[in-house]
């Protein structure tokens, strides 16, 4: 039986070998290859034949990057062969195939984590602010893993901290008494936990952060008097447009299209009025209109490219250091601070509709003072979403200047 798998795997092999050979004949003979244009120089002149040897390797590598022919090849073989782990540019992570057939990153040295300097930021955020009669609500976003599922999700051998590390630092945010939530029991209790996220992508997809969304309303309204329209909330009030084979996410990049497929994204469209102003200093203007116009970035699907492509920016447009949506149909409403990571690209839009003024700040990318912005913004509620990582991201919990 060893033999056999053996054999088929090198059948595999040489079929694909085989492919990617058939693949630079094809550019070589339509005129598109960065090979041939060498062959050339070398014909025309011999002694070109030196530079010729040093240049036929990157010419090569140029052919089949073309439509990222050694991803692809090497993610197809892959596949066919059954592997679930795969080496990452970065080595301190690997791309692992779950056992329901998603991608995650998987880090080999990953141990649990010492969260105590990140409770002690938030605590010390939420004295700060207590000082200043502002709330903090501190969200726990739920990671791809799900919680308690990790040994049957994960290749044997392989671990994952990510959910632990999040129920430690929770812990000691509740302990302190810094008000949290904690948003995976509410995925968990959904049908099908893993359609929430994308395939190739860590991410939650625009149907997860709507789901998460609905929830946060309701604690909103109880618990800081944040009140939602119940029409925003309603999925019937808004058309969906979904964009099929349209995204391949941070692993699928990794991997090719081959190894895991790619996925669809979905765009909310509100049915009801909506009209809103979009800022920030990474634009070069200002974006207003309704919610598709302002806050959706329909040019990010504008066309199919996976691998130069990012439609999951389609929402809020990417990560920004800071940024503004203001609702122009709710101006006497209550005023968020978000402090985000990029689960809250899909987020930011739909809890926009929740309050007068929405301010993004990711401290990734945000080089002012946090304290001072957030005196000068005086919100009347401090919310902090981020997804605990199996490894360090000390960098979301920095919240003095100069420090991300």
């Amino acid at each position: 039986m060893k033999h056999r798998k053996e054999t088929i795997t090198a059948v595999l092999f040489f079929l694909l070998l085989a492919m990617g050979l058939c693949y630079i004949a094809f550019l070589f003979l339509s005129g598109q290859s960065s090979l041939r244009e060498e062959l050339g120089k070398l014909r025309r002149d011999p002694g070109y034949v030196l530079e010729f040897v040093e240049q036929a390797e990157s010419a090569l590598n140029e052919d089949l990057d073309q439509s990222h022919g050694f991803i692809q090849l090497y993610g197809g073989f892959q596949r066919l062969s059954g592997r679930r782990m795969l080496e990452d540019v970065n080595q301190a992570a690997r791309v692992v195939r779950l056992s329901n057939g998603t991608l995650n990153f998987s880090y080999p040295d990953a141990q649990p984590l010492d969260v105590s300097p990140q409770i002690q930021a938030v605590n010390d955020l939420h004295d700060v602010l207590a000082q200043w009669d502002i709330p903090l609500l501190y969200v726990a976003a739920p990671q791809k893993i799900q919680d308690g599922q990790e040994e049957a999700l994960l290749p044997p051998g392989i671990y994952d901290y990510a959910n632990d590390n999040a129920d430690r630092l929770l812990a000691g945010l509740q302990a302190h008494g810094t008000d949290t939530w904690d948003l995976r029991p509410l995925f968990a209790q959904q049908e099908d936990y893993a359609s929430l996220f994308f395939c190739t992508d860590h991410h939650w997809k625009p149907e997860g952060a709507f789901l998460a969304w609905q929830e946060l309303t309701g604690i909103l309204a109880q618990d800081y008097g944040i009140h939602t329209p119940s029409e925003y909330t309603d999925p019937a009030n808004y058309e969906t447009k979904v964009y099929e084979d349209y995204f391949l996410g941070s692993q699928g990049k990794r991997t090719g299209t081959l190894y895991a497929g790619t996925d669809d994204i979905t765009e909310y469209i509100p049915r009801f009025e909506t009209n809103f102003t979009y800022a920030s200093p990474s634009f070069a203007q200002e974006r207003t209109g309704t919610f598709s116009q302002s806050l959706l970035f329909p040019e990010r699907v504008a066309e199919r490219d996976w691998f130069g492509g990012n439609p999951y920016t389609l929402y809020s447009g990417g990560d920004y250091g800071i940024a503004t949506m203001t609702n122009h149909l709710n101006p006497d409403g209550k005023k968020i601070v978000l402090l985000r990571e990029s689960f809250s690209c899909a987020l930011a839009p739909f809890l926009a509709l929740s309050c007068s003024e929405l301010t993004t700040i990711d401290l990734r990318y945000f080089d002012g003072d946090l304290l001072d912005t957030l005196r000068e913004i005086d919100p009347d509620l401090v919310l902090t979403l981020y997804c605990v990582s199996s490894i360090s991201n000390q960098d979301l919990f920095t919240f003095q200047q100069g420090e991300t």
